[in-house]
């Protein structure tokens, strides 16, 4: 296991459906997080140990000095506000040029249900049974999920998690118990595969401390 202390988080995309219960898990918690946002205005939360600055992934220039003295990047940036799956993909690219030339900062992404894998290593993603039950406007986002781990695990950077949430994810409670894996998808007795974003907001600050799936993807359902 990789030791590292981590106390200051730099989070990208904080206002979305997963990024403000992030947040709020993270500030719960006692860490120092700073927001980045390419609208800082629509991130109204305010705390002692929040700072939200101005920034975008798309512009790559920007990212060291924004990454400087952050232990941790937390991506949560969706392609539900309003970026394309080729914008997506360049983003996380842009990400992981600067992570090489800062490579004390950690970086944990938050991926696609998809990505996790059934029956015989095979992924959700590329599964002819699955996919043609998805409606086309939704195939570009969660190929584009399946690429960017890729671009993780070929990145050469030591300190990345790409975590996978169940099948389904959802606003619901916030429990506390839930399982948590590798890359095969976590499901129930009858098949069911889900998981609130309150729930997987608490996972994803858990592995912070944790450390448990560094240099590795990771995945949750109950």
């Amino acid at each position: 296991m990789i030791n590292i202390k981590i106390m200051n988080i730099l989070l990208i995309g904080g206002t979305g459906n997963i990024g403000q219960r992030i947040l709020k898990e993270a500030l719960d918690k006692g860490y120092e997080v700073t927001a980045v946002q390419r609208k800082p205005e629509t991130l109204t939360l305010k705390h002692p140990n929040l700072t939200v600055k101005k920034g975008d992934l798309l512009k790559e220039a920007e990212l060291p000095s924004l990454i400087a003295g952050k232990d941790l990047v937390i991506s949560a940036i969706s392609l539900y506000a309003g970026l394309t799956p080729e914008q997506f993909k360049r983003a996380h690219q842009n990400l992981i040029n600067a992570l090489k030339e800062q490579t004390q900062t950690r970086i944990i992404a938050v991926g696609g249900g998809t990505n996790n894998e059934i029956s015989g290593g095979l992924r959700m993603l590329d599964s002819e049974n699955i996919m043609k039950n998805i409606p086309e406007e939704y195939k570009p986002s969660i190929f584009v999920h399946g690429e960017v781990q890729k671009l993780y695990e070929a990145s050469g950077l030591e300190k990345w998690t790409y975590f996978n949430p169940a099948a389904m994810i959802q606003a619901g409670e916030r429990t506390g118990k839930f399982r948590l894996g590798t890359t095969n998808l976590i499901a129930d007795e009858n098949g069911g595969s889900i998981i609130s974003f309150e729930d997987y907001a608490v996972a994803l600050v858990d592995e912070i401390k944790n450390q448990q799936f560094i240099g590795k993807p990771f995945t949750i359902g109950y």
